[in-house]
């Protein structure tokens, strides 16, 4: 008996020092982990280049920003024509997760404003340039094709599946901007493995989670990123997949892009000080749908100055900026000169439509901005919705083309803000924190 448990102990042992994240998944899985993101364009991100200067950085965040939201108008419209010959983007966060047995290390991009999570594949038809590592399917010992019948093959959107019985396969295809950016392939599943930045220590893994192998890249991708991980509240989406294993619970704290810190990606567990001082609770407005997380925007202020709707926002970490209705952001843009005292330049450093003043001309002070949810006030502080170019000062919020696009809530403002998501409750939390700690 003692040689027999000396045995089980040597592997248990074994198991734990090469492979920890298996014992941590199948011992604590209500306990939640956590995981480090990165901003591309921090220096803690493998892509920074610190011959950018912050304009060029600022500049391509709000191109790519733009980019962005008219992708969403698309996603939610998928009407009219909506140019998009401006820098793509996936999504400012990333994060690396290993796929497979073995493992191969990728880097995706972490989108709240989605479900489905896919990767180029090799033996890709048509591929886009990618600085990273990308899948192959033929090489992991645990992927399997998802044939047609199965769950999450029929809970993808009809308008995204393609299922031929006669091959079995769950083909998919996703359009962005004006559907001439496309991205196809086959559904499947394997093995997820969280890891840390450095690549070493791993903290969980999930088996037959189902995901894209993207054969068919046609237009223009991020080439710093192998996909994206969708963190959406649709069936299909990650945060669904892990369901009870993380009680259908996510939240980020996202530091900013200049931090010498990474942010952090939590799956599962107790959201910390989610009754605290400052935190804000509000529902998730819901519809059959919808798999986005949108809120109740009943106002905003500036302190005294305060602006009344009701309208709805989505919260998206793949948007830098801000969106609001122009009518909305006009009268905003009124209260802000009067508390800066100061108006806009005509002729911004960002050549895009962007309000920046000049601070060479006096001294500026940037207001905080509350946003009034229904639950509760979200302040925004100013280190949050304001940023430095050369000698101005630029606010992270702008005004849709017009009146009736979608409403974004977008990273800049969510920077030093526990955000946590609970699936089951439809809510969602605010709470203020120094994400860079």
């Amino acid at each position: 008996m003692s040689i027999l448990l000396l045995y089980f102990l040597t592997i248990l042992t074994y198991v734990y020092l090469h492979h920890p994240w298996l014992i941590e998944a199948k011992t604590h899985p209500n306990d939640g982990f956590s995981i480090n993101i990165f901003h591309r364009y921090s220096p803690k991100s493998p892509f920074y280049n610190s011959s950018m200067s912050p304009k060029e950085v600022y500049h391509r965040l709000v191109l790519s920003s733009a980019s962005r939201h008219r992708q969403i108008k698309w996603q939610q419209s998928n009407i009219g024509v909506v140019n998009t010959n401006l820098i793509p983007n996936d999504g400012d966060y990333l994060m690396q997760i290993s796929v497979g047995t073995p493992p191969v290390q990728l880097v995706a991009a972490v989108v709240t404003g989605t479900d489905l999570t896919w990767f180029q594949c090799r033996r890709c038809a048509l591929c886009y340039q990618q600085n990273t590592t990308n899948f192959d399917p033929e090489s992991s010992r645990t992927y399997m094709n998802l044939p047609c019948d199965t769950g999450h093959c029929s809970n993808l959107d009809k308008t995204h599946l393609n299922c031929y019985q006669n091959e079995n396969l769950c083909r998919y295809w996703y359009t962005y901007g004006n559907a001439t950016t496309v991205t196809g392939g086959v559904m499947g599943t394997d093995t997820f493995s969280f890891t840390s930045m450095n690549g070493y220590d791993q903290c969980a893994a999930f088996p037959s989670i189902a995901f894209g192998c993207g054969y068919q890249q046609a237009g223009v991708f991020d080439t710093d990123s192998a996909g994206v991980l969708g963190l959406g509240s649709g069936p299909v989406s990650l945060v669904s997949q892990l369901g009870p294993s993380i009680s259908y619970k996510f939240s980020y704290c996202l530091a900013c892009a200049d931090s010498q810190s990474a942010s952090r990606l939590r799956f599962g567990g107790v959201f910390e000080d989610a009754s605290g001082n400052g935190c804000v609770t509000t529902a998730l407005v819901t519809r059959d749908s919808s798999t986005l997380y949108n809120l109740e925007l009943m106002g905003i202020s500036i302190g005294q100055m305060s602006l009344n709707m009701d309208r709805e926002i989505m919260i998206d970490t793949g948007t830098t900026l801000t969106y609001l209705d122009p009518s909305i952001f006009n009268n905003l843009e009124v209260m802000v000169n009067g508390v800066i005292g100061a108006m806009p330049v005509s002729d911004n450093p960002l050549a895009e439509p962007v309000l920046c003043y000049d601070t060479n001309t006096e001294f500026l002070t940037p207001p905080d901005i509350v946003f009034h949810l229904n639950g509760g006030d979200l302040v925004l502080k100013a280190n949050n919705i304001f940023f430095v170019v050369d000698n101005y000062l630029c606010l992270g919020i702008v005004k849709s083309p017009t009146d009736g696009d979608p409403m974004v809530l977008g990273n800049m403002a969510q920077v030093n803000l526990e955000v946590g998501f609970d699936l089951l409750s439809k809510t969602v939390s605010f709470s203020p924190r120094d994400c860079s700690q």
